[in-house]
């Protein structure tokens, strides 16, 4: 059996009408319609593609009732058919007819329940205006605005013109019922309508059809044309609001909205890296959802999930259904379509299959696209493909076109379609060569300057020559794909070896690749176009030649420069010891402080190294293991200091590999980045030269660090097998060396204590287990000891954290805490003012000064002392009296404050006493109010009893002095004002009987009738001035509406309505009336009924009329007299009807 004998359709004679590739436009040509139908003939709805289209169909029909819809982002790599599925899914949307009445439904076969979802979108398309859809790409449009680009695709769908001005005016057209006589004028007169659109704005026919067809409208062409420009402008930006008005102008039909798609095609080609252009498609897309509602879905297709960049991830939060196809997608497709087998292939093929198993299974086996378990399952389907080498192609198309702009390197369907119909001839058990990929894509490749000329050149050449140069040819072309692949992607694993280069190209499996192995060496050393890194082949260039000498030059250089070998040596064996112990940290006692633990790689300790634990680090190429082992040793038992001894192995070859690395950096950094194809495979080799390197150097370092020793002060040897745990175990024990009293204070409640005391709380310290007095806890007794006469907070916390105490900053700041509510402290700020505890906080201990206290306040005083506190409405215990003066003094203050103030209210009471207490501070200043308890209760009582009497009378005070200001310089308010004075003067506010409130009833009293004597004036002299304009004879002839027009115009108003009942309503009248306008008011009566009167006469007077005489080239006597007599008689007729004003 050969193997054209097991298609299901012969591939010589199967076409792909499409080349593989789907297209997403709304083109209704014959030929596209041909393609379309091809398409949904193949089409394969099974996997993703069946999940994607039942996800997108339910999610638009749950949603056609509500606001909005979200939209869809269908991704995948290139050639995974993301076009073709939203391509079938626009024509399924609408169920496309073609001309022998079969629609898209009936053709494609579609799995359970995309049918039965179409369906209701059938049944819901009745309701809701019919179906309708769009697709297209927006970079189609060259204005760069998106909204102009998406109204393009919709016009298009539509059958408008693309052209937004254009198409407005075509709409324009058949909202006003003449579009088809336009059309038909055009065509009857021998013009062709595209063309008149196309040339819109100089379209010499359409302007006359216009004037034929809407002759009150345009009266020339002239002036068509110039409408035209006016009204239908080009522009290169429109606003969401019109962009959404033209939607649903363009799609809508009798008024109703289509349930309607949106296809965008290749929206991350057309975004890029251009965040303004994500920004505006996002904004489009969220405008036209939220506007035109839960009838409108959109779907954008893109190479990456929506959150693989971020201008994309702008927009997920629109596009929030997901389909994302796979290779697996594609694959099924590729069975489907293109190798589909005959019943009776099946077995044969899974025989030969079988029995070369081994020969398969070897293949690529150090990859990650290695032979699989699972291939076996696609063996006979794959046929005459392996899997392995479909994944080799799949993973090195997605290298060759990450643009994805060449469709002839990122479409599979088409490639498998051409490489099948290589070996059709051939005997079952004849696989297809991967290195079929090269020669099939190295024109696009040359054309877009990824292969080199030199290299297609010469593999062309040797392909058509002997059967070892066309070995040779077919290598290098691996050659070549592989570095591609390995270059962008070294997580596959794949080198260009031997062994690798015979698995992909052996073609008759029962033959084997042995022989390939055995033959390619000899032939590929000596190729001119290769060069042999280590085990791996590269294509050898002119400009790799160039990067070999840099390379070989800076190694020679190196060798002689012993200092820089040993400065990167010592950089990476630090380096390699920080990256093993990883940030050293101890956590010490039952508080757990933290102990940071420092590393030194110097040749002497730190002046501080009797202060702080330091791991010393030092190799063997600069001391011994015996002086390490001596000086620690020497070191003694006391000292925290841990020392870490390096050995020096395999010295020459970890020189040799540093020596490589080194130069490979400096050739990359000499030779910088090549801006040509060529350039970059030679960077390649270089970094895999420096890779290589820097791996071995790793398996060195590794070596030496595993002969590491570590030793305590006083000589004693760490063991172990892991070098961080040895050199924790040695900081542990230099811990306990370092902080001998650590013990005092190591309680994990010390935090609560600080709390609690904050808080006031004096059993603070049984957080701790310590039910005594704080003097006689040890932590509070040694703090207070070191305060002494003053020490601020930053110095206690210092000297208690250090050694040889160690001591956690919650127990240094519980202890500061409870002496100061137990009054032993008392601190104050920078500035001289008293600390109360409850409002220390920690972040501000550090700038407090702490004194301890020589005063002492007794348990009677403190009883005392609250009792005062609770007369003020001051709530204090036990212990925290002085947290409570600042505010009882602010009170008393706020008290004496409202007990007198400005006159008229009595003079400020003497607050002397508040002031002398606030000068002292801590016990000091609970014993000066102790002392006057007596004199401040009684102030507290007077101070209320004043206050609340001028609470009580003020709102009169107000009063009055507002009606004062309203009655201006009457002689009421004068009087008035006089007696307000005096009280103001005499600060009588408080005085026996009240002197306020009797003057604001009589000044109230006399302002009510100053303003009804001023409104009843007005309104006589408006009824007398009324009188005189109704009996005006040129007021009795015009009509109502032209008197009011006249009175409002003359400002005359009807007097008014005044309420002053109560005294809010006399304030208010006041404010809109002032007293001190009425009498202006009044006197202007009369000139205002005057202008009506004298504007009632002008209305009745005759209009005059302008009279154009008629212009003439007089050339005799009789021409002037004949024209005289014609201007005489129009002058006369026209006399008659009224003046006369020539023009």
């Amino acid at each position: 059996m050969i193997n054209r004998e097991i298609y299901q359709k012969d591939p010589a004679t199967q076409k792909l009408v499409n080349e593989g590739v789907a297209s997403v436009n709304d083109e209704k040509t014959k030929k596209a319609m041909d393609v379309l139908r091809y398409e949904l003939e193949t089409f394969v709805c099974n996997g993703q593609y069946k999940r994607g289209m039942e996800d997108i169909l339910e999610t638009y029909l749950k949603n056609i009732g509500e606001a909005q819809q979200p939209a869809a982002w269908v991704s995948g790599f290139y050639g995974s058919g993301k076009s073709h599925l939203v391509k079938m899914l626009r024509a399924l949307w609408i169920d496309t007819a073609f001309e022998d009445g079969t629609t898209a439904r009936g053709i494609a076969d579609l799995p359970i329940p995309i049918p039965d979802l179409l369906k209701e979108l059938s049944m819901q398309s009745k309701r809701h205006g019919g179906l309708h859809a769009a697709s297209g790409t927006l970079g189609a449009s060259a204005s760069g605005s998106v909204r102009l680009a998406l109204l393009r695709i919709i016009f298009k769908s539509a059958d408008l013109p693309e052209l937004y001005p254009v198409a407005r005016f075509v709409m324009w057209l058949k909202s006003e019922g003449i579009y088809e006589k336009v059309r038909e004028y055009l065509e009857q007169n021998g013009h062709i309508w595209q063309e008149e659109l196309d040339n819109f704005y100089v379209a010499e026919g359409l302007q006359e059809a216009l004037v034929y067809v809407k002759p009150n409208l345009f009266s020339s062409p002239l002036a068509c044309a110039e409408t035209l420009n006016n009204q239908y402008p080009l522009v290169q930006d429109i606003s969401s609001d019109e962009m959404i008005r033209a939607i649903r102008q363009a799609l809508s039909k009798d008024g109703v909205f289509p349930l309607t798609l949106i296809v965008l095609d290749e929206v991350q080609v057309y975004i890029n890296e251009d965040s303004q252009r994500s920004d505006d498609v996002r904004e489009v897309i969220e405008a036209c959802c939220k506007n035109i509602g839960g009838k409108l879905f959109f779907i954008g297709i893109g190479q990456t999930a929506i959150t693989g960049t971020p201008n994309l991830k702008k927009l997920e939060g629109r596009f929030r259904i997901r389909v994302e196809l796979s290779d697996a997608d594609v694959d099924e497709v590729i069975r489907k379509v293109i190798l589909a087998k005959k019943a009776n292939a099946i077995i044969p093929i899974k025989q030969v299959m079988q029995t070369n198993l081994g020969e398969i299974s070897r293949h690529l086996s150090n990859t990650t696209i290695g032979h699989r378990q699972d291939d076996i399952n696609f063996f006979v389907q794959d046929y005459p493909l392996l899997p392995v080498r479909r994944r080799f192609w799949e993973n090195t198309l997605r290298v060759l076109d990450q643009t994805g702009t060449d469709s002839q390197l990122r479409n599979q369907l088409s490639m498998v379609h051409k490489v099948i119909q290589t070996n059709l001839d051939e005997t079952l058990g004849h696989v297809v060569p991967a290195d079929y990929l090269y020669f099939d894509s190295a024109e696009k490749l040359l054309q877009s300057r990824i292969l080199p000329r030199n290299v297609h050149e010469k593999t062309m050449s040797w392909y058509k020559g002997s059967a070892d140069e066309r070995l040779v040819a077919r290598a290098c072309g691996l050659v070549f794909l592989i570095n591609k692949l390995a270059g962008s992607n070294d997580e596959i694993g794949i080198k260009a070896t031997v062994d690798t280069l015979a698995d992909l190209m052996v073609e008759d499996l029962s033959m084997g690749s042995s022989a390939l192995r055995s033959k390619l060496p000899s032939l590929l050393d000596k190729c001119d176009l290769l060069m042999k890194v280590g085990e791996e082949y590269r294509i050898q260039t002119e400009e790799s030649t160039a990067w070999t000498n840099e390379f070989l030059s800076q190694g020679s250089q190196l060798a002689n420069l012993a200092h820089r070998i040993e400065a990167e040596r010592n950089d990476r064996i630090r380096g390699k010891f920080k990256e093993m112990v990883n940030k050293l940290s101890l956590t010490q006692g039952r508080s757990k402080v933290i102990r940071d633990i420092s590393l030194v790689f110097d040749s002497q300790l730190p002046a501080d190294h009797d202060k702080k634990i330091y791991v010393w680090v030092r190799d063997g190429w600069s001391l011994d293991e015996s002086s390490i082992r001596a000086e620690a040793l020497q070191a003694g038992n006391q000292s925290p200091t841990v020392f870490v001894f390096i050995p020096k192995r395999s010295a020459d070859e970890l020189r040799h590999q540093l020596i490589d690395y080194k130069a490979a950096s400096a050739t990359l950094d000499i030779r910088g980045v090549p801006n040509t194809p060529e350039g970059m495979e030679a960077r390649d080799a270089m970094c895999t030269i420096q890779m290589r390197a820097e791996g071995k150097i790793k398996d060195l370092m590794d070596d030496v660090f595993s002969g590491s020793r570590v030793f305590q002060s006083g000589g004693n040897e760490i063991v172990g097998n892991d070098l961080r745990s040895m050199v924790l175990e040695a900081a542990e024990n230099s811990l306990k060396r370092l902080y001998p009293q650590f013990e005092i204070a190591d309680h994990a409640g010390w935090d609560k204590v600080y709390s609690r005391a904050k808080l006031g709380s004096p059993d603070a310290l049984k957080a701790v287990g310590d039910d005594g007095k704080p003097e006689n806890n040890p932590v509070c007794k040694a703090i207070r000891g070191f305060i002494a006469g003053g020490k601020k907070g930053l110095e206690i916390r210092d000297h208690f954290e250090d050694a040889p105490f160690g001591w956690s900053r919650d127990a240094i700041d519980g202890g500061l805490q409870v002496l100061l509510v137990d009054g032993i402290i008392r601190g104050h700020d920078e500035r001289g003012k008293s600390i109360d505890f409850k409002e220390l906080e920690r972040k501000a201990i550090g700038k407090v000064t702490f004194k301890v206290e020589s005063d002492t306040v007794a348990t009677e005083q403190r009883i005392q002392i609250r009792k005062l506190l609770q007369k003020a409405g001051i709530a204090a215990k036990h212990g925290e009296e002085l947290s409570a003066v600042q505010q009882f003094l602010q009170r008393m203050q706020d008290l004496a404050n409202r007990a007198g103030g400005d006159a008229p209210k009595p003079v400020p009471p003497d607050t002397s006493s508040l002031g002398e207490i606030r000068l002292t501070a801590g016990n000091s200043q609970l014993l000066a109010l102790y002392d006057l308890r007596e004199k401040l209760g009684q102030v507290f009582d007077d101070w209320s009893k004043q206050a609340s009497q001028i609470e009580r009378l003020w709102p009169s005070w107000m009063i009055l002095q507002e009606l004062l200001k309203l009655a201006g310089k009457t002689k009421a308010g004068e009087e008035v004002r006089s007696q307000a004075q005096a009280i103001e003067d005499q600060r009588l506010l408080l005085a026996e009987p009240d002197p306020v409130l009797p003057l604001v009833k009589s000044l109230e009293d006399a302002l009510r009738r100053e303003l009804a004597a001023f409104n009843l004036r007005y309104g006589i002299e408006m009824e007398s001035q009324s009188a005189q304009l109704e009996a005006d004879s040129s007021w009795q002839k015009i009509s109502e509406g032209k008197r009011s027009e006249i009175r409002q115009s003359c400002g005359i108003t009807p007097a008014v309505s005044l309420t002053v009942g109560t005294r809010d309503d006399l304030i208010r009248a006041l404010q809109k009336h002032p007293l001190k306008v009425w009498n202006d008011r009044i006197d202007a009566l009369p000139e205002r009924f005057a202008c009506a009167r004298e504007m009632a006469a002008r209305e009745l007077e005759p209009k005059s009329q302008t009279v154009n005489i008629p212009r003439r080239t007089l050339k005799s006597d009789d021409e002037i007299d004949a024209w005289v007599k014609e201007v005489t008689d129009q002058l006369k007729t026209a006399l008659s009807k009224g003046p006369v004003v020539i023009r």
